[in-house]
């Protein structure tokens, strides 16, 4: 089971793309697989045993660059055109990336290229993006 927790200030924005992506999970009858909860970033710190990671909105990057809080897990900013057209299953790949690429650390993480978070153009998971650019350089 996945647990990701969906992030902000004070949880207007988390809270409508976490309950969102949870009806998602049950329409398509995934709650066995993963779930979304909405978590304040003020409160992440304390309740981050609750998840497997942490997807941050991304007006609160700026909070993550001066934290003084300890993290264990990993803590990803969404990128604000991928929240565009929010599918389930971009957030659930970017999820399980980000995972294996914090290799079990805590912390902030970002996929390469993507570390200016406001610059991202993609509307879909990194893990899509990459493999329509492998599709289209085959192509060639």
């Amino acid at each position: 089971m996945l647990r990701i927790a969906i992030s902000c200030g004070e949880g207007f924005s988390s809270g409508f793309l976490a309950k969102h992506l949870q009806e998602e999970v049950l329409t398509q009858k995934m709650q066995d697989t993963v779930s979304f909860i909405r978590i304040p970033y003020y409160d992440l710190a304390e309740r981050q045993n609750e998840v497997d990671i942490a997807m941050i909105m991304p007006h609160i990057e700026w909070k993550l660059k001066c934290t003084k809080y300890d993290f264990h897990i990993p803590l990803y900013v969404i990128p604000y055109k991928a929240m565009l057209r929010p599918t389930l299953q971009d957030y659930i790949e970017d999820a399980q990336d980000i995972l294996k690429l914090a290799n079990g650390r805590g912390g902030r993480f970002c996929f390469s290229g993507e570390e200016r978070t406001a610059f991202v153009n993609r509307t879909c998971s990194h893990r899509a993006m990459m493999a329509d650019k492998e599709k289209q350089e085959t192509e060639k």
